[in-house]
């Protein structure tokens, strides 16, 4: 626990400075961390060095898709839909084919993560990307201590047995809560009523990106998606929700 502290905190500091001088440091920390993401991810599948190059091209054909637009992230997520409805399904056998984590992969790390781009680029301002970011934060947190210490009844048993009603609840409850000051307080249209929306949302589709993550590590038979981060795993393991929460943020941005 001392060492996972110690990450979180220097992580924090280092991440905070980055993101303080500006969008230069916004978006080297954007590309330095996104092209750490494909190497796990690469690493952990065992991929071949060919089709580490296609999937990196692929991945960044979408991180800068000129069609960034409403109808495109639509599209995005009405796939990031179907896998989820695939995690449930699955979920009494708990298998996860190689295609499946391909595609899935794909709009996981390339839609979520240019998603942050085109979200907080044009406009950057530190303090609304640290916002949002935060109701992630506040959904882990709160579904970790709160299915720790009275969660009883779980969710994905098979793919993810830590999961249970109790933390999910927590994450609802807490994002909800957060969203209504947090969001608004950083400069977002989503304030008020919105800004809990939009915590809700946060706390619903991230469990699934979770959730996702969960089952594509148990396929593997990983209990981390790497070893960068002492007491964290890998870098998966830290924004695994980020990643499907993401474009829901972009689009909704894009809506209204």
């Amino acid at each position: 626990m001392a060492k996972r502290i110690l990450t979180a905190i220097i992580g924090l500091i280092i991440v905070g400075g980055l993101l303080g001088i500006g969008k230069v440091g916004f978006l080297g920390l954007w590309f330095v961390v996104g092209g750490l993401l494909l190497y796990e991810w690469a690493e952990a599948e065992k991929l071949p060095t060919s089709l580490v190059f296609c999937f990196t091209v692929s991945t960044g054909l979408l991180w800068f898709i000129p069609l960034a637009t409403g109808l495109f992230y639509g599209w995005v997520l009405g796939v990031m839909a179907f896998l989820g409805g695939w995690l449930l399904f699955m979920e009494p056998k708990a298998g996860f084919f190689w295609a499946y984590r391909i595609m899935g992969a794909w709009f996981w790390i390339g839609g979520g993560w240019g998603s942050l781009l085109g979200l907080f680029w044009k406009d950057y301002a530190p303090e609304k990307l640290l916002a949002f970011l935060s109701l992630v934060w506040v959904a882990d947190t709160s579904a970790y201590f709160v299915g720790k210490f009275f969660g009883r009844h779980r969710i994905l048993p098979r793919i993810s047995p830590n999961k249970t009603w109790e933390g999910f609840g927590a994450a609802l409850v807490g994002t909800a809560v957060w969203g209504y000051w947090a969001v608004g307080w950083a400069g977002s249209p989503f304030t008020g009523w919105a800004g809990v929306g939009i915590g809700a949302l946060t706390a619903v589709v991230g469990f699934f990106g979770d959730a996702w993550e969960s089952a594509w590590k148990r396929a593997l038979g990983l209990k981390d998606s790497g070893a960068l981060l002492p007491g964290h795993g890998g870098l998966l393991d830290r924004v695994d929700a980020l990643l499907w929460v993401a474009p829901f943020w972009y689009l909704f941005h894009k809506l209204f």
